[in-house]
């Protein structure tokens, strides 16, 4: 019954891990801001710049602590190789589920490589995770007890200053031109008739 439960409760995990990064994908090619992130955390040759001169400063090397954009090197890794052990997962995954019809497709190996690549990269991933990406959001000092931007995206203006001090400017500008675009978009206040000693009768005056 164990064998059984677990069986099916990766099953589901894995059919909601592929239809996650489905929605991703369909994300990155449609929506307006799917497109920004994409070209945002794209590689580039000023990643590996960014990368020595960080290398630099956590050696002592220069007092000098490097600024990021909106994703630094290490989060543009940290995303592609989630994106790139998504897929293997999921391949080899159905690759397994559906091994009857794999068998009699091809070899019988390609069963046994896709066992082997299955595992391993679930232990990478799995490693990753713990050393890696729980120390950025839970454990590192400058986040310590926790970086909330994992729940609801957000983080202070401070934390966001001292992380990424290039994209911040960007992202005060798009406030300020959302809550400038909001005030012209309230409606005007409503007209009300008074009667005084300087309103003439039938005359209207906008309150103000």
């Amino acid at each position: 019954m164990n064998e059984t439960l677990r069986s099916i409760t990766h099953r589901i995990a894995g059919v909601v891990l592929i239809a996650a990064a489905f929605y991703h994908l369909v994300y990155l090619a449609f929506y307006r801001d799917g497109r920004r992130l994409l070209r945002d955390i794209w590689p580039s040759v000023g990643d590996a710049a960014e990368f020595w001169n960080n290398l630099r400063y956590y050696l002592g090397l220069t007092s000098q602590k490097p600024s990021f954009g909106r994703f630094s090197y290490a989060e543009k890794l940290e995303y592609w190789a989630l994106l790139w052990g998504t897929f293997i997962m999921a391949a080899t995954g159905v690759m397994l589920w559906a091994a009857i019809t794999v068998g009699n497709l091809g070899q019988r190996w390609w069963l046994d490589v896709a066992t082997a690549i299955h595992f391993y990269e679930a232990v990478l991933a799995s490693l990753a995770i713990v050393v890696w990406h729980f120390y950025q959001v839970f454990f590192d000092p400058d986040a310590y007890p926790m970086n909330w931007s994992w729940w609801d995206g957000q983080l202070p203006v401070e934390h966001y200053r001292a992380e990424h001090p290039l994209d911040l400017e960007t992202v005060l500008e798009a406030g300020r031109t959302a809550t400038a675009n909001l005030e012209t978009q309230k409606p005007a206040p409503p007209e009300t008739a008074r009667s005084d000693e300087n309103t003439k009768p039938g005359e209207i005056e906008r309150e103000s």
